[in-house]
């Protein structure tokens, strides 16, 4: 039963009804003025128009991926040690160790006396998790080449790594007594340091 209302009740009501409506269709008419709707058609234009972008895109996605690896395997057939180098060192940058590792390799095989070589070889090794291939690789550049103070570094800082502590003590012990106050001599003194600590605990 409809509750009993004064005339100028209904009348409040009616003005209140009104401004209601009139405040929907002023919302819904700016929104369609804004945002006209678009014919099916003009919808699949644009969706046209979005697809070839999309698929440039991933096109030029898969070419930087490819260019990288193309780059790699031009210099793993290369003959030329420079262009080894700068692909190894870049993959290493990288921190893509294993990439690098067969790039390090073949420029050995170009370069079997090149102590720097060894000893990004056998860094690129320990850090593709083959701790022991790398030992030996830089336990031979270390012993062909008694004097190159960072191949004793590297060789002391994956030992140590590896918990070998007495090769590590005496490669850390052969790096810094070769140049005590160069960076490489004072890098090996803080892990000998790090060696005692670690003995001491």
């Amino acid at each position: 039963m409809f509750p009993k209302l004064t005339l100028l009740q209904w009348l409040v009501v009616l003005l209140g009804l009104f401004f209601y409506g009139f405040t929907v269709f002023a919302v819904t008419r700016d929104y369609y003025l804004r945002h006209p709707p678009r014919s099916a058609a003009a919808e699949q234009a644009a969706q046209q128009t979005e697809q070839p972008d999309m698929a440039r895109l991933g096109e030029q996605m898969r070419a930087a991926l490819a260019g990288e690896d193309g780059a790699s395997a031009a210099a793993a057939a290369s003959d030329d040690p420079a262009v080894l180098a700068r692909q190894a060192d870049r993959l290493f940058r990288a921190q893509r160790f294993a990439a690098a590792v067969p790039l390090y390799r073949r420029l050995l095989a170009l370069t079997p006396d090149d102590v720097d070589t060894q000893n990004d070889l056998g860094l690129a090794l320990h850090y593709a998790g083959d701790s022991a291939a790398g030992l030996k690789v830089l336990a031979a550049g270390a012993a062909a080449a008694p004097q190159a103070q960072r191949i004793h570094l590297s060789l002391g800082f994956v030992a140590l790594q590896a918990g070998q502590t007495a090769r590590a003590r005496e490669a850390l012990t052969q790096a810094r007594d070769l140049a005590p106050d160069s960076e490489v001599g004072a890098e090996a003194e803080r892990l000998l340091g790090v060696l005692a600590a670690r003995d001491g605990g």
